[in-house]
């Protein structure tokens, strides 16, 4: 009897391990793990490992949770036979559905509320548990990881874009904490979430088709790209040279101190970004560079048009796609 009421507990405690770490592991600060891991804390790297192979925790997770359920089954069985008569069958069937509230409110409710209060503490203390459980859970979890990478195939979803979105969905909720504490204004709060917003967004419905890029030739008159600008509400210019190629571009402030009658000779580069990117890397690729105009190009790198990071700063303070009228 003992040794039966001791398999209950133990079932109960594992369920209670395992569905309580599920929580808190998703529910934890993950940039806190990287801080303290490059801090040089263990268990900090451990917990970031598991999150950058979800597969594994999640598979870890999974068999520890049937192997709780199988204790807390085998446990009733033997405790019916120890307590009641042998033809008491009747009794074998009654005591799990006497016993499932137990089960649900100390071996999931209880836990899954105490990590969902405490994620980054209480899995830190679980975590060398986890490890090991782990180790001993290997060959089954290399099955359950094999099948889900399986399936990742079939469906697409790859666990890169996954743990994209988590990382991002994570480093949104500490900006809205520091929002709350009043560390960050509501317009840097709201600047955050356009840009998560708008970073895996395309650049075609912004970008401006090459053949519809208005320029001014190599050499032209500074009167000549003012009149232009103005007449196209143009901050910055595109130069092409005497084949119609973009080389550059100029900035219509840098050149309205200049007399009418100067060529234009000295231009800035443009940015070259892949067509394939999205808004959000884009308008780093063009902070990092400096560039105020980028050529778009396709799978060959021939341009196929052009990007102004002012249409990246609206969309940023937007929160939504303007596309451009053709």
């Amino acid at each position: 009897m003992y040794y039966a009421l001791a398999l209950l507990i133990s079932g109960i405690c594992l369920s209670g391990l395992f569905s309580g770490s599920e929580t808190g592991f998703y529910r934890a600060t993950r940039v806190r793990w990287v801080l303290d891991g490059k801090a040089g804390d263990r268990l900090s790297r451990l917990l970031l490992w598991w999150a950058n192979n979800p597969s594994v925790f999640v598979a870890n997770i999974l068999i520890g949770n049937n192997l709780a359920n199988y204790l807390v089954s085998l446990s009733i069985v033997l405790l019916v036979k120890n307590v009641f008569a042998s033809d008491a069958q009747w009794i074998e069937f009654l005591a799990p559905v006497l016993l499932t509230p137990v089960l649900f409110v100390y071996g999931e409710s209880l836990p899954k509320n105490l990590f969902l209060q405490a994620p980054n503490r209480l899995i830190r203390w679980v975590a060398p548990v986890l490890a090991l459980f782990n180790l001993l859970f290997t060959p089954a979890a290399v099955v359950l990881w094999g099948l889900s990478r399986i399936l990742e195939f079939f469906l697409g979803k790859s666990p890169e874009q996954i743990r994209s979105r988590l990382a991002r969905k994570e480093l949104l909720n500490v900006l809205r904490e520091g929002h709350n504490l009043g560390i960050l204004e509501p317009v840097q709060l709201q600047l955050a979430q356009n840009f998560f917003d708008l970073v895996d967004k395309s650049l075609d419905p912004i970008s401006i088709p090459l053949p519809r890029v208005i320029y001014v030739t190599e050499g032209s008159t500074v009167g000549k790209a003012i009149q232009i600008a103005n007449k196209n509400r143009l901050t910055n210019i595109p130069i092409a040279d005497k084949n119609a190629v973009l080389i550059g571009y100029v900035s219509i402030e840098e050149i309205l101190l200049k007399d009418d009658a100067d060529k234009i000779v000295s231009y800035h580069p443009f940015a070259i970004v892949s067509g394939k990117q999205s808004v959000g890397r884009s308008l780093i690729q063009m902070r990092r560079e400096n560039a105020d105009l980028a050529l778009i190009t396709d799978d060959l790198g021939k341009p196929k048009g052009m990007l102004a990071v002012q249409r990246l700063y609206a969309q940023l303070f937007t929160g939504s796609l303007v596309r451009w009228k053709r």
